[in-house]
């Protein structure tokens, strides 16, 4: 019997991405589906829901960008579709509505609905009590006992108050990785898929595994030597830097008389995670305010030194090549890899473009040939640094990586 089956599909219609990815998995599990924004959201997972049958679970959201190892290239107007079938994990879903207006109620009903439907897998749960007794501890180390996979609502603006009420639900041991859903940047709610259809709200997936999984995150770019201290700041809005309006300070930073969206885009900012690594994260411009303020993507801490960044093909290649040999890492190093995710930001699918870098090459050259990827662009992303610092990010691509090993192996 197979480890585990992976079903791939991707079309412009959800009945033949649907149908490609139940070729290779008649029974499947779980069913991952990115489907393009312009697309009416309900029709498709209707017509997702009859072809893979009413006992697989079924998670996914809008995208503006889907991508796999179908297409060339990401397309838009889409339906892309991962399909998973194995013995060896279990999944439950939960999802907690009016995100927007209580953030940390939904991260708890998410959270205790997903832990409520994540029924208890015996194969699991042996090879969990055989990988303890037999492995080394730097093996044992690597192992999952659980990983949330999230999909907040992109248009919320809350995702960090969700991450802080799902870790206190979770504890800190419990991996997170995701991205945020999307939109085609219209004044409309994302869509989030989890067992139905749902807008301003977040879809929680808890994996419990007795297969190799990996998690990572990671950026294209470096510090620059140019940075100002945040004096004030409340929530996403940077109100002062040095001591001065954020827009007075942030014009000189960069060299401009007008602070535009594109030049914001283009000239992110970093911040050191507090962990031992003090990786730098990434926090992307959104648009000045009428009072001198600057809104952000995510939240910017008082205190925090903002970092220029800098980056160009050759950088944007090898980060993104050091992200999924990371995730692969983490995952405990296995030989054969079964299925990959990534939830791309947005705006580093633009920049990917300006520089020309091709993520799908990139991967087949760490994972394989044939490795199933499926990826969205998002309106920000979930996931982890090194050291272990969970936040929500811009400009980055965060990995989950499936592989085709038991724990045991």
């Amino acid at each position: 019997m197979a480890i585990i089956r992976v079903g791939l599909g991707h079309a412009v219609d959800a009945i033949t991405a649907a149908r490609q990815a139940m070729e290779k998995t008649p029974k499947p599990d779980l069913v991952i589906c990115f489907v393009g924004f312009s697309l009416d959201i309900e029709q498709a997972y209707r017509d997702i829901r009859e072809a893979v049958g009413e006992k697989a679970a079924v998670i996914g959201g809008s995208a503006w960008g889907e991508f796999s190892s179908l297409m060339p290239e990401p397309q838009t107007d889409s339906v892309v579709i991962l399909s998973l079938q194995s013995a060896y994990f279990s999944v439950g879903l939960g999802v907690g509505e009016q995100l927007s207006e209580q953030p940390e109620q939904a991260a708890k009903d998410a959270i205790r609905h997903a832990y409520a439907n994540l029924l208890s897998n015996p194969a699991v749960m042996s090879l969990m009590a055989i990988a303890l007794d037999s492995k080394g501890a730097n093996e044992v180390s690597r192992i999952k006992p659980c990983i949330n996979m999230v999909l907040p609502d992109g248009t919320s603006g809350q995702e960090e108050a969700f991450l802080r009420s799902l870790i206190l639900e979770t504890g800190t041991v419990s991996q997170i990785i995701g991205g945020s859903t999307a939109t085609d940047f219209s004044d409309r709610k994302s869509y989030q898929i989890c067992n139905g259809v749902y807008q301003d709200a977040a879809a929680v997936a808890s994996f419990s595994s007795g297969l190799k999984i990996g998690t990572a995150m990671g950026h294209p770019y470096v510090p620059a030597s140019k940075g100002a201290v945040v004096t004030q700041a409340a929530g996403r809005t940077v109100i002062s830097l040095n001591g001065k309006t954020a827009t007075e300070v942030l014009k000189k930073l960069l060299d401009s008389e007008e602070l535009t969206p594109e030049l914001f885009i283009q000239n992110p900012f970093g911040i050191k995670s507090s962990d031992v690594f003090a990786e730098y994260t990434i926090k992307s411009a959104q648009q000045v305010n009428d009072d001198g303020s600057v809104s952000f993507y995510a939240e910017i801490p008082k205190g925090a030194f903002l970092r220029e960044m800098r980056t160009d093909a050759e950088i944007a290649k090898k980060r993104f090549k050091e992200t999924l040999e990371k995730a692969i890492i983490d995952a405990g190093s296995p030989k054969k890899i079964a299925a990959v995710i990534v939830f791309n930001c947005i705006l580093r699918h633009q920049l990917k473009c300006r520089l020309q870098v091709d993520d799908l090459s990139l991967l087949k050259e760490i994972c394989g040939e044939d490795v199933p990827l499926i990826g969205f662009n998002t309106f920000g992303e979930q996931g982890a640094t090194q050291g272990g610092s969970i936040g929500h990010y811009n400009q980055t691509a965060t990995v989950m990586v499936i592989a085709e090993e038991v724990i045991t192996q």
